[in-house]
């Protein structure tokens, strides 16, 4: 599941802008309505030549994604004339979203006109949905149709659909207006049309008021919770009202409390304080500040034991991924002390090695892992990364094939001191990879903090090359836990959380995760701003927001 946000929450805003702010806040994509008060997008000069390749090339470098180009079409007008108008405009949106990316566009359908009836309102609708979906067809894009005014109910959009010969016309659930028109509860929306829902609108409302998730009348957590549990694998759009509610709290106030919500509740568990810690979050992104390197290592062994013993207890065996680097000597030492742990459950993988290097060489992260935890501790299985494999392509493809066998269901990182994930050097670094497992060359400053660790005499004693897990992988993996020690990482700790997201520094892709923490000490974190306030102080009260009444309906 993936999460965006509409401009509908910031429509005064430039592109600049809500690209910033989504990678910050740790979304994966934005859903386009409105730029600098204009929802003629197609019109825009950053969605249109050399504007629209500058565009492409920024959502690339933060990983973002654009999950839906809006429309402002309607099909139900009685005049041909004006659904003519309407469907020039999609069509012109339609050639925006293939040049974006965006998987589908959104149109209305949406309510019976004065003089016009249900089954004539329906057929022209049904039209142009067929229309868009045969000119959409060549490019990819999809057509999706928001549940929304006397289609806002399951039943009456599918009757709607029925009309429609065409695979690639979908849903855009609301389920919130569904509940406003006529109450109904989101499980029997999703029963009735959940093969064909392609995005989800989520919002929540008390009243007439658009209020923060949690604290109105509509359930909007038990929908997450739905969606998780049927393995829903498109966007959930968080849709702030803001263009047609401006009292309503501003988009830096509900775009932060949204993601760290959402976050949250499909977690399935609050945030725990960390005693003896500081607790800090940016994006989804836990943070504990400790102390001192040993505290920081005690507990982030008691997280990762917690993980192991979870996995274990749930599928009776567990795959874990770990990293190779002295940052991580306090945590290990902890680690290997914790008898809680059923250690011959455990597959264990690590995240890179230096090509050229034998696994007893004393620089190999295969030979670190051993001397520090494998010597100590009897895994069923650690399987390593052959440096000095004769094809380097075809280790990578073996390595990546044990773990989509053995699917981890943990990852243990580092940081480096240039921001990079495992050996994904920001030169190398693209958060769209489709392997794995790679070959990557190592930048100057990557191979001089190795000479600084202690693990080489001098720079060309480094090796060049090395072969690494790669960013997307990683952040597959359903749970992260980072551990990134001391002063010579407090530029790349500062990049990483209070920076843009970026692939100039890989490890801010972990405000991204879904269910990550890192772990800093005293000297690691000394240069982060100050934390806002923390999302518990102004989360709704427990039990609110559970459902009891209908919503009054939103515009459009």
């Amino acid at each position: 599941m993936k999460l965006s946000f509409s401009t509908l929450a910031c429509p005064d805003w430039g592109l600049d802008r809500i690209l910033e702010a989504a990678g910050r806040l740790g979304y994966d994509g934005v859903e386009l309505r409105f730029i600098e008060g204009d929802d003629a997008l197609w019109a825009r000069p950053e969605l249109s030549g050399g504007g629209l390749a500058a565009t492409a090339r920024r959502l690339r470098d933060a990983g973002l994604a654009v999950s839906c180009v809006d429309t402002r079409s309607f099909f139900h007008d009685p005049d041909p004339a004006a659904r003519a108008r309407a469907r020039e405009e999609a069509e012109r949106s339609i050639d925006l979203a293939s040049r974006l990316g965006a998987p589908g566009i959104r149109v209305f359908g949406d309510r019976v006109q004065p003089g016009a009836d249900l089954d004539s309102t329906r057929r022209w609708i049904a039209d142009a949905l067929e229309a868009l979906a045969d000119k959409a067809r060549p490019t990819g894009v999809e057509v999706w149709i928001e549940s929304h005014g006397d289609f806002a109910p399951s039943r009456p959009l599918v009757s709607l659909l029925d009309l429609v010969r065409a695979d690639s016309v979908g849903v855009v659930w609301d389920p919130a207006n569904a509940f406003a028109e006529t109450g109904e509860d989101p499980n029997e929306g999703w029963r009735t049309l959940g093969p064909r829902v392609r995005h989800v609108h989520l919002k929540d409302q008390r009243g007439e008021r658009p209020v923060l998730p949690g604290g109105g009348d509509f359930p909007a957590a038990r929908v997450l919770s739905l969606l998780s549990g049927a393995g829903y694998p498109g966007w959930v759009s968080f849709e702030w009202e803001k263009k047609w509610h401006p009292e309503i709290e501003p988009p830096e106030v509900a775009l932060p409390f949204f993601i760290r919500w959402a976050a949250e509740a499909l977690r399935g568990r609050p945030s725990a304080p960390a005693t003896g810690a500081r607790r800090l979050s940016r994006g989804r992104l836990e943070v504990e500040v400790h102390a001192s390197r040993p505290a920081m290592g005690r507990a982030a062994a008691d997280a990762v034991a917690a993980r192991l013993r979870e996995l274990v207890a749930r599928e009776e065996r567990a795959a874990a991924i770990f990293a190779s680097a002295p940052s991580q000597k306090e945590f290990l030492a902890a680690l290997r002390a914790d008898t809680s742990v059923q250690w011959d459950k455990i597959t264990a993988f690590h995240l890179d090695e230096y090509v050229g290097i034998g696994a007893d060489h004393p620089a190999s992260f295969r030979r670190f892992l051993r001397d520090r935890l494998f010597d100590h501790v009897r895994v069923r299985a650690f399987h390593g990364l052959d440096g000095r494999a004769a094809d380097l392509g075809a280790e990578c493809r073996r390595y990546a094939g044990l773990l989509r066998e053995e699917r981890p269901g943990l990852a243990v990182l580092g940081v480096g001191e240039n921001g990079h994930l495992a050996f994904i050097d920001p030169p190398v670094c693209d958060f769209h990879e489709r392997a794995d497992v790679r070959v990557v060359e190592l930048d100057e400053a990557c191979r001089e903090q190795q000479v600084h660790d202690g693990s080489f005499a001098r720079l060309e004693d480094v090796p060049p090359t090395a072969l690494s897990l790669t960013v997307p992988f990683i952040m597959g993996v359903p749970r992260a836990v980072a551990i990134v020690p001391g002063p010579a990482k407090r530029a790349a700790v500062k990049a990483a959380l209070d920076g843009p997201m970026t692939s100039a520094c890989p490890a801010s892709i972990l405000r991204r995760h879904p269910d990550a923490t890192l772990f800093l000490d005293a000297q690691s974190a000394a240069d982060l701003a100050p934390e806002q306030s923390r999302l518990s102080a102004s989360l709704p009260r427990r039990g609110e927001g559970q459902g009891g009444g209908s919503m009054k309906r939103k515009a459009p």
